[in-house]
């Protein structure tokens, strides 16, 4: 059981690894206007995105707070990446890095193939959508 569980770690942080370098290369869907963030100093892009977003967006901090990401203590830079290469909209790639099963059982479904996490899950409860 042990040496399962290195080996899933040892392929999540190889993974992490090409994801980060692949984003940084071809753009992803990297903020194109990060000047809709407003300015930071180096010192505040250290502080948790929650700290301000708790105020600024409290919608989706309590979405997020009260989803099992939250009480997970999942981070936005997991999902989202960092201030410098900070997604909107993470890709179905970035969920895989801990959701493996559940991507390979959407995967079998061949309208869910091209579609991001969100077109069936609410963000950050990731609740499925009833329509």
């Amino acid at each position: 059981m042990k040496k399962l569980f290195g080996l899933n770690l040892l392929l999540v942080v190889l993974f992490l690894l090409w994801a980060c370098t692949g984003a940084q290369k071809d753009g992803g869907t990297v903020i194109a206007d990060a000047s809709a963030h407003p300015e930071m100093t180096e010192q505040e892009m250290l502080i948790p995105c929650f700290e301000c977003h708790q105020e600024a967006t409290p919608d989706i901090y309590t979405e997020w707070y009260d989803s099992l990401h939250g009480i997970g203590m999942v981070k936005c830079y997991q999902c989202h990446g960092t201030f410098e290469n900070m997604k909107t909209q993470p890709e179905a790639s970035d969920c895989m890095v801990c959701h493996v099963g559940q991507m390979e059982k959407c995967m079998k479904h061949d309208d869910a193939k091209d579609k991001k996490c969100s077109s069936c899950h609410n963000t950050h409860t990731f609740k499925l959508k009833t329509t």
